[in-house]
């Protein structure tokens, strides 16, 4: 059976992509940079045979935010958690891998073989065993389900409730469970379903039985009237709200267009020829369609249904795609070019960027710290100079004399030159484990202890350093992920 899923970690990551605004003058001084402004735009790419992975400030593709020098080979990414900074995704021998921004860190989360790799929030992550049984890799511990099917294909939800599907004899059934209990709490039986779709919102799952399409709705479980086409449907995508679904049938040149409110089809776009694969535009902007046997892809305007025309490109799990500020990211040769999508006119060429794996998402994590939030705190009454000896109470005092002025100390406490900072943890035994690993030279990291929001975080660092170019030579040399800082750890 044949599971078509989109691509949920880049509708996260791009949801809530407009234009991007630019930082206005604020009437209050004293207002955080972060509230002028959205996340930020964002691209990583990792080199597709692993190691090296780079975050970029899109569209400023030679600014690199983040790095680290030790990922597995990309294949498809599951999901982003822009809470946690975490990006669930598949690499390619078909392991289950997490990259962590914030420790910088990616890896593998299991040994344990597994198919139909699936991620809502970008930090749990299901598959299906050998043995056909259910597992969770995430942050509270694995969570492992058997039933008495074997499952076929797997739909977390944004509820953390999880749906599976699995075929019998006489069709399919749909089970809904909450993790991490094993106990099954609603079900849905169904005909033989071959294909699956679920909208990148999570309230719709369509499912595919030959030539005919049911939406079900996951909340409710409740089937929607069933749709037949006048052959098998080979291909499914939808809108990012799901309002309308695209079907590609059995050797046709059109798309048919379903509306998923009156749950009919209304209306067809001419491609020309048959259609090997298609995507959307996370924003719902562009369907990006690839005919079978070429290397290129259309480009259709959804707003219209009007095919704007053809771009040479490789097709690729991550590439083509549409980039935040509406470009189209193509794979040409050993380069990636982006083009406007409305003129198909070239913007930005990446020398030899089709060798990296890419991924556009949105986040405020890579932001530098403000300034303002490293002042240290000042307290009401004469200021101690803990460099003079202590007055002896016990003497007797001439009240007589002149009292001495008090001068009340405003300057900055905070330490000269520049530390390198690689990680800030929220767990003490993690903070040091990773300090462990940190040496240059003779010199290793260390663990410091900071308090943010009323909480503990633990910071790893190195320094501080007399210069910028010191500390910025001790953050290479460590071949871990770092930034610099001015002043004390």
């Amino acid at each position: 059976m044949t599971v078509r899923t989109t691509l949920l970690a880049l509708a996260l990551g791009l949801a809530a992509c407009g234009r991007d605004d630019k930082p206005k003058a604020s009437a209050t001084p004293s207002a955080p940079v972060a509230a002028m402004r959205g996340p930020d735009h964002l691209m990583l790419r990792v080199s597709r045979t692993g190691g090296e992975a780079r975050v970029y400030a899109y569209p400023r593709l030679d600014t690199v935010v983040w790095s680290t020098s030790s990922a597995p080979a990309p294949e498809r990414v599951l999901a982003f958690d822009d809470e946690a900074g975490t990006i669930a995704y598949v690499d390619t021998k078909g392991a289950p891998a997490l990259m962590d921004f914030r420790q910088g860190t990616a890896s593998r989360v299991t040994k344990v073989p597994l198919t139909g790799l699936q991620s809502w929030d970008g930090s749990n992550i299901y598959g299906i065993a050998a043995d056909g049984s259910v597992e969770r890799y995430g942050p509270s511990g694995p969570w492992k389900w058997k039933a008495r099917l074997p499952a076929r294909a797997l739909f977390p939800q944004p509820d953390a409730s999880v749906l599976v599907l699995a075929q019998h004899l006489d069709g399919s059934v749909v089970w809904r469970l909450r993790p991490p209990t094993t106990k099954i709490v609603d079900s849905v039986e169904l005909s033989k379903v071959n294909r699956t779709l679920r909208t990148q919102i999570g309230d719709r799952l369509y499912l595919v039985s030959g030539r005919e399409l049911t939406g079900m709705r996951t909340r409710t479980m409740q089937r929607a009237p069933s749709i037949t086409f006048s052959d098998d449907v080979e291909l499914l995508e939808a809108t990012p709200s799901g309002d309308r679904v695209f079907a590609v049938v059995k050797g046709s040149t059109t798309v048919e267009v379903v509306d998923r409110f009156h749950e009919t089809i209304s209306g067809r776009i001419d491609i020309g020829r048959h259609i090997a694969d298609m995507r959307i535009d996370p924003l719902g902007r562009y369907l990006l369609a690839h005919p079978e046997g070429v290397d290129s892809a259309l480009v259709v305007a959804l707003g219209t249904n009007r095919v704007i025309g053809a771009v040479e490109t490789s097709w690729r799990e991550d590439l083509p795609f549409v980039a935040p500020d509406g470009g189209v990211a193509l794979a040409q040769g050993t380069d990636v070019v982006v083009v406007d999508g409305e003129t198909l006119k070239s913007k930005v060429r990446v020398k030899g960027g089709a060798s990296d794996f890419w991924y556009a998402f949105r986040w405020t994590g890579f932001r530098p710290r403000d300034s303002r939030l490293d002042r240290p705190v000042e307290f009401g009454g004469p200021a101690l100079d803990s460099a003079r000896p202590a007055r002896d109470t016990a003497a007797p005092h001439d009240s007589s004399a002149p009292a001495a002025p008090v001068v009340r100390d405003t300057a900055s406490r905070r330490s000269s030159g520049y530390t390198v900072s690689f990680a800030a943890l929220l767990l003490p035994d993690k903070a040091r484990e990773l300090a462990g690993q940190i040496k240059v030279g003779n010199e290793s990291a260390r663990v410091v202890t900071a308090m943010r929001d009323g909480a503990a975080i633990y910071r790893v660092v190195m320094g501080p350093y007399a210069t910028k170019e010191d500390a910025e030579r001790i953050g290479k040399e460590s071949k871990q992920s770092y930034w610099v800082y001015e002043g004390g750890p």
